[in-house]
């Protein structure tokens, strides 16, 4: 399966959208129109960088690292773009 960093952009963008602390892999899907096991691969390769975390009920959340990605200029933090 290939990578999509735009995938993996929108994964991060809903997670900080959320109202909630934690989403599950079928939340996401469902929100991006997308496929689980998909969702689940980007989810993994976004856990690899250290912006999120899968935690002990299987749900994700965001980490302090991906929330400073988020708030971070292109200038302060990795894109996406660039892993592509």
């Amino acid at each position: 399966m290939r990578r999509d960093p735009m995938l993996m952009e929108a994964i991060l963008g809903q997670m900080l959208q959320s109202p909630e602390p934690e989403l599950g892999t079928g939340g996401i899907a469902q929100r991006l129109n997308a496929e689980g096991p998909m969702i689940r691969h980007h989810l993994h390769l976004l856990e690899d960088r250290g912006w999120v975390m899968e935690t002990e009920n299987g749900a994700w959340r965001l980490t302090h690292a991906g929330h400073d990605y988020l708030e971070g200029t292109p200038e302060q933090g990795i894109s996406l773009r660039s892993l592509g």
